[in-house]
């Protein structure tokens, strides 16, 4: 079993946080993170990972809590390719909604 951990920085004060584990070339589990530096702490602001034995994403909100919205996919590569493209091609529009959220 192989598990792969990665850091993208998106920009100064974005990042991608990626982890997964391969056995025999299938995907077991996996995380997907998108955080912001945030007085001076990294906070999760959009996770999609397999927790709980089936791909979802977690969309955090700025007191905490979390919605939690199924993927719908059993193939957990499939997921985790979905995952890292959407955090790479919406990361701007998840921070935008996050900092709306905050000033509720």
């Amino acid at each position: 079993m192989a598990k792969k951990s990665y850091i993208f920085m998106l920009t100064d004060t974005d990042r991608k946080r990626h982890e997964h584990t391969v056995e025999k070339g299938k995907v077991l589990s996996f995380v997907v993170q998108y955080e912001i530096l945030l007085e001076g702490r990294w906070v999760p602001i959009l996770r999609y990972d397999t927790s709980h034995g089936y791909a979802h994403k977690d969309l955090i909100n700025p007191d905490g809590t979390q919605e939690k919205i199924l993927m719908g996919m059993a193939d957990f590569a499939e997921a985790l390719v979905l995952a890292d493209m959407d955090i790479n091609e919406n990361w701007e529009r998840y921070k935008e909604s996050y900092f709306r959220r905050m000033r509720r």
